[in-house]
């Protein structure tokens, strides 16, 4: 009896630890390769670590599962570079980035050191709706993210100046020029996963616009390019095809279900052709005519291999000043069922040990 106990918990572990390496496998390398690019002072970037890079980094982990904000490297981490250059910090884009990343990564971005990101970026709203003065898409997009996973309030200012730079194609250009043509796929799908954050309705005309767009872009690999026309080419490219999946997933649609495949059920998805980028290395290439392992491509398409979408996690901050809350996220996946398996099997190996000793004394 106490034999079928033992291979009774043996199976389990097996079944376990069957489980969680897979998982392991599909986002380790990747991950792995981003901790590779980890510079002596605890940031990402080059030739220079930059906020924006580092957060890039944060953000890409979290989706995983896994948590870089405590990455060594000389004694410095993601952390504390952070925090040793929040004060430098300007741009809205960059912030709400961070504010993104931060809070994926469990840290309250109201304490970054001395700077209260989420204040600095509410008081960056102008009277036009806009954050900041750039007049960048990305930047507004970003903003509204990074309140909408804080739980702040979003104007409706801000929320109708996206919706104005709208261009009849149903893109967005970089710049907020709404001149046609001027649109490209990328700067698209930010403004319609900001616009879903800040509550529009994904069955909102303009956001089914830009949809009924992503439908017409699609290449036959199932990827998608920057933009089509161009005078640039139309290849599948992994960012392109990285942010449309986070566009399709916000909407509440499957990027890699059969709506997304190229022509039907037989042709090939989003998320085939993204998988398809990924370098021996684990890094993913930007374009199959560009082979090189490429740093944005990477963390782009690491967050869309989990079919993930932003915001992924959410926290209460408070007030200025307040604590940390513990972070809303979906479940981890990857290094930390690892852990879990390994836990199992630990506990799994005692109460075989337990069995054992329990035999031998009704010998």
């Amino acid at each position: 009896m106490y034999c079928n106990r033992i291979l009774t918990v043996a199976i389990a572990v097996a079944i376990v630890l069957t489980m969680a390496l897979p998982a392991l496998a599909d986002g380790a390398s990747a991950v792995a390769w981003l901790k590779a690019q980890q510079n002596a002072d605890g940031g990402f970037g080059t030739p220079e670590s930059t906020v924006g890079a580092t957060a890039d980094v944060l953000l890409a982990v979290a989706s995983t599962g896994d948590n870089a904000s405590d990455w060594g490297q000389d004694g410095n981490t993601p952390y504390t570079f952070l925090k040793a250059n929040a004060e430098s910090i300007a741009g809205t884009g960059d912030m709400g980035k961070l504010v993104l990343a931060l809070i994926a990564s469990g840290k309250n971005p109201r304490n970054l050191g001395v700077v209260d990101l989420i204040n600095k970026l509410e008081g960056s709203l102008g009277s036009d709706g806009q954050y900041g003065t750039s007049g960048m898409i990305n930047d507004q997009a970003y903003a509204i993210l990074a309140l909408s996973s804080a739980k702040r309030p979003v104007p409706s200012t801000a929320v109708d100046y996206m919706l104005s730079r709208q261009i009849a194609d149903g893109t967005w250009s970089w710049n907020g020029d709404t001149t046609e043509g001027t649109g490209d796929n990328n700067t698209a799908a930010l403004a319609i996963l900001a616009l879903l954050a800040a509550g529009v309705p994904a069955d909102n005309e303009q956001v089914q616009k830009t949809l009924t767009h992503f439908s017409g872009q699609q290449n036959e690999d199932g990827g998608f390019p920057y933009v089509k026309p161009s005078a640039y080419g139309t290849h599948s490219d992994a960012n392109s095809t990285a942010v449309v999946m986070w566009a399709i997933q916000a909407a509440g649609q499957d990027p890699a279900g059969d709506d997304w495949k190229y022509e039907g059920k037989d042709g090939y998805s989003a998320l085939d052709k993204l998988r398809a980028f990924q370098n021996d290395s684990g890094a993913f290439r930007w374009q199959d005519t560009f082979p090189d392992d490429n740093f944005m491509s990477t963390v782009q398409a690491v967050i869309a291999s989990e079919l993930k979408t932003l915001p992924f996690a959410w926290m209460d901050v408070g007030d200025v000043g307040t604590a940390a809350v513990k972070p809303e996220t979906l479940p981890e996946t990857g290094a930390n069922l690892w852990v879990a398996a390994i836990a199992l099997l630990s506990g799994g190996m005692a109460l075989a040990g337990v069995g054992i000793r329990l035999k031998k004394r009704h010998v």
